[in-house]
């Protein structure tokens, strides 16, 4: 790997270093982009006065973070916090980045400081690294792309702004990715956030009590995507988001058919099925048998005994 940085001095780097150092593609006066790290090096030990996103998208990149070595991989992102001390940063020679910085004071004014991105700043403080699997570099790579349009298309009224909302995006598209894996208190115990929501998806299920719904139904009342429910779900249980919903429905079905002197159409209406036509299909799907079949069979079974 080629050394970027030898000196042991230390330099605070703001906004306006870095923009007055001329290696930035884009500067507004609170976000900044550079397309290639090292074209003009900072050789000291620095202290960052802003937020700074690393995009690697080739190579590698090692760093000293707050004295903690860490090692980027083409896909990562490096999310360095103000006040971050780093020195030490080797790249590889074939390595490639996308950087994208935010003005401290800027970073105050639009980033909400919220619970949650207190508890995501805290875990990004230790854990600087963000590991994007395929989907997300591609989604972060079509951010940068649209950034990098406006870069190169810079004419049009709110142009700043337009550059700000993707950056936020970009922006909240990482904490949504960092946020499963903050621990937080729940129950006298730790639990990952994503165990909670996972938890809150089960309770939501035990409430409508086997009513057919979408899995956006119960993604709204989470205040979250669908997409991002059924992520949550295969991480946490291995099972998709709709197999609980379908899961926790059929339990309804088959405690109607075994215990209840509910008609096949009164079961399907109690749990809200469009038709009973859909009812019919969705039970044998799951059972096998058609639900006057599956009746049938548990009146034989029970006469057995």
């Amino acid at each position: 790997m080629d050394t970027v940085n030898k000196d042991k001095k230390e330099r605070k780097v703001d906004f306006n270093l870095i923009a007055d150092s001329g290696v930035a593609d884009y500067s507004d006066g609170d976000i900044i982009v550079i397309d290639k790290l090292g074209v003009k090096p900072i050789n000291e030990n620095i202290k960052l006065d802003m937020i700074l996103m690393v995009f690697c998208t080739k190579g590698r990149m090692q760093c000293d973070i707050n004295e903690k070595t860490y090692m980027a991989n083409a896909g990562d992102v490096i999310i360095c916090l103000p006040n971050s001390y780093l020195s030490n940063y080797l790249i590889s020679p074939d390595f490639e980045s996308h950087i994208i910085g935010l003005s401290y004071s800027a970073s105050q004014r639009k980033i909400s400081l919220t619970s949650d991105a207190l508890d995501i700043f805290s875990y990004v403080a230790q854990n600087p690294i963000v590991h994007l699997d395929a989907e997300r570099q591609v989604l972060m790579s079509k951010y940068y792309s649209m950034i990098s349009h406006k870069i190169n298309n810079p004419h049009g009224l709110f142009h700043k702004e337009i550059m700000h909302g993707i950056f936020e995006c970009a922006f909240y598209e990482l904490c949504a990715l960092i946020s499963p894996h903050i621990q937080y208190e729940f129950g006298g115990g730790n639990i990952k956030q994503a165990n909670l929501i996972f938890k809150k998806f089960i309770d939501e299920l035990s409430k409508n009590e086997g009513r057919m719904r979408s899995v956006k139904f119960y993604a709204e009342r989470l205040c979250i995507t669908p997409k991002y429910l059924s992520f949550i779900s295969k991480s946490v249980s291995q099972k998709t988001a709709l197999y609980w919903v379908h899961d926790y429905t059929m339990k309804a079905i088959v405690r109607y058919l075994k215990y209840s002197n509910m008609s096949i159409k009164e079961i399907s209406e109690k749990l809200e099925f469009p038709n009973l036509s859909f009812f019919g299909k969705f039970t044998k799907g799951h059972l096998g048998v058609s639900p006057t079949e599956f009746r049938k069979r548990q009146s034989i079974k029970k006469e057995g005994q």
